[in-house]
């Protein structure tokens, strides 16, 4: 029998971009490649092909600062957000030319990779609106948080969402940060594996 090559092995798969967040970046002596002479970078955990990777939950991860994108990282013990595996190999957005060792710098200056991720969990994927954040911090991986808004929703004819501090909706996973502050109007990345539960 021939070796299936189907991606996913079998079944409905998803297969989205992801950032990827692989640890401080070392910009090292220059070397010469095929193409002449190249700057080369290291990993402290470098992401390959084939890796299996976890949803970051880093407060940095805002759907603004992530442009809508979700922010994957190597899996860690005790860290259970494992989401999927990359399926291509990751290629820069903007290679720095410095050493570098904060996360938000880096994600403001493009100083990541990317690469496609395909999902364990069958889900379809949401921005939403999130109209009041005074209940709980959403993070992402962590359900329970998020309900949708009927009276936004339909007011602004698009997803929105409300934190609650308990019992929100298990079948709404929030894939991108939001810190909690009352009165805040923000974007979420929102991920469904089933039905969303509603509030007024």
């Amino acid at each position: 029998m021939a070796a299936n090559t189907i991606s996913g092995n079998y079944g409905f798969v998803t297969q989205i971009p992801a950032i990827l967040k692989e640890g401080n970046i070392t910009v090292n002596t220059s070397a010469y490649g095929p193409f002449g002479k190249m700057q080369v970078c290291t990993f402290a955990t470098e992401i390959s092909k084939g890796d299996v990777v976890a949803l970051s939950a880093d407060a940095g991860n805002t759907a603004d600062a992530t442009e809508n994108n979700i922010v994957v990282c190597p899996l860690a013990a005790d860290a259970d957000l494992a989401i999927g595996r990359i399926i291509d190999e990751p290629k820069w957005v903007r290679q720095p030319s410095e050493n570098q060792a904060v996360w938000a710098t880096m994600l403001a200056s493009g100083y990541y990779r990317v690469a496609t991720v395909e999902l364990f969990i069958p889900m379809t994927i949401f921005k939403a609106t999130l109209v009041t954040a005074n209940a709980a911090a959403i993070t992402p991986g962590t359900t329970g948080n998020l309900d949708i808004d009927a009276s936004a929703s339909l007011a602004l004819h698009g997803l929105s969402v409300v934190d609650v501090a308990q019992n929100g909706s298990a079948d709404m996973i929030p894939l991108t940060y939001a810190a909690q502050a009352a009165g805040a109007t923000v974007t979420v990345l929102v991920g469904f594996k089933g039905f969303g539960t509603v509030t007024a």
